[in-house]
């Protein structure tokens, strides 16, 4: 009766550690793929925005970019940075293709400064964009969360008058 007990107090501590182990390893792929998801999206923003042309609209969830299509920069087309508070998601729409690049999204917002780093709400004023977001997922009953802010990018081939 004692060995008996002394096993499964045993056997309960392995199943324990294993749960929490478990759990610890699905915590840190969370954490790898929301970061992955991050560095794939600043990187794509970056780029557009450093070969923006224009600003045609944003908003603290929206931003419309006048972007280069070809090598020359002989053709643009609009690119729609949107998050969507419903699905917890952040896309990039150009006239070809939409593209999810960021799941589980609580909160996404756009800053918008001038040249000077001064916050701007003038499409003519936008130099410089900044991105905040958090990524969540719950994994049994525990949340992962991914806090980023990214650089200011400035946006070196925006015209300065509209």
């Amino acid at each position: 009766m004692i060995s008996l007990t002394l096993v499964m107090m045993l056997t309960l501590a392995l199943i324990t550690s294993f749960v929490f182990i478990a759990r610890g390893d699905r915590s840190l792929q969370n954490y790898g793929e929301m970061n992955a998801q991050a560095r794939k999206l600043l990187e794509q923003f970056g780029e557009d925005l450093r070969a923006a042309t224009d600003v045609t609209n944003f908003t603290v969830n929206t931003l419309t970019l006048t972007v280069p299509s070809n090598a020359a920069a002989s053709a643009t087309q609009d690119v729609t940075w949107d998050y969507n508070s419903v699905t917890g998601t952040v896309t990039r729409q150009t006239t070809a293709s939409t593209a999810t690049l960021a799941r589980n999204v609580n909160t996404f917002q756009f800053y918008y400064a001038n040249g000077n780093n001064v916050e701007t709400t003038s499409l003519v004023e936008v130099k410089q964009v900044q991105i905040s977001m958090r990524m969540l997922r719950l994994v049994a009953s525990t949340i992962t969360s991914e806090y980023v802010i990214s650089a200011q990018f400035t946006m070196r081939a925006k015209s300065t008058a509209h």
